[in-house]
């Protein structure tokens, strides 16, 4: 397998987890796969700001907080956000669907402010909208469809 891959392939993984991260058992199969060492596997898993080795909240809202998205009022959408779960930058909520932080640029400096989610990036951000996306994604949970 080319090693060029391998960023990619512990990124499938970790986004196919329910838990939304790398255990034991996948970091063995990339090692496998790569014909790698475990440990130097899980060095690089553990390296990189985009791969978890704990597991993470369904819903994990990374808000850009680059100087564009900063100027575009972030720090607004990161108060409304803690709002509206009620925790802290990196907490998760008592039903484990949500946790929060700040991240570097996602590359959507045009539609900031912006959250991602997984691999979606919500732009031009409002209270209501990101109340809205909140809401959207608790209902994903009960069987509805998410935007």
């Amino acid at each position: 397998m080319n090693k060029e891959n391998l960023l990619d392939t512990l990124l499938a993984r970790q986004n196919a987890s329910k838990e939304g991260y790398l255990d034991r058992e996948a970091i063995a199969a990339v090692a496998e796969e790569f014909a790698m060492p475990e440990t130097r596997v899980f060095e690089i898993a553990s390296y990189y700001a985009m791969l978890e080795i704990e597991p993470q909240a369904k819903y994990v809202l990374e808000i850009c907080n680059s100087t564009p998205c900063y100027f575009s009022k972030s720090n607004e959408v990161a108060a409304w956000v803690e709002g509206e779960l009620d925790v802290k930058p990196g907490d998760v909520t008592g039903d484990g669907l949500f946790s929060w932080h700040y991240t570097p640029c996602v590359g959507a400096c045009d539609i900031g402010p912006v959250i991602k989610v997984r691999d979606t990036v919500y732009g031009d951000l409002t209270k209501e909208t990101v109340h809205a996306l909140i809401q959207d994604l608790r209902n994903a949970k009960n069987g509805k469809k998410f935007r």
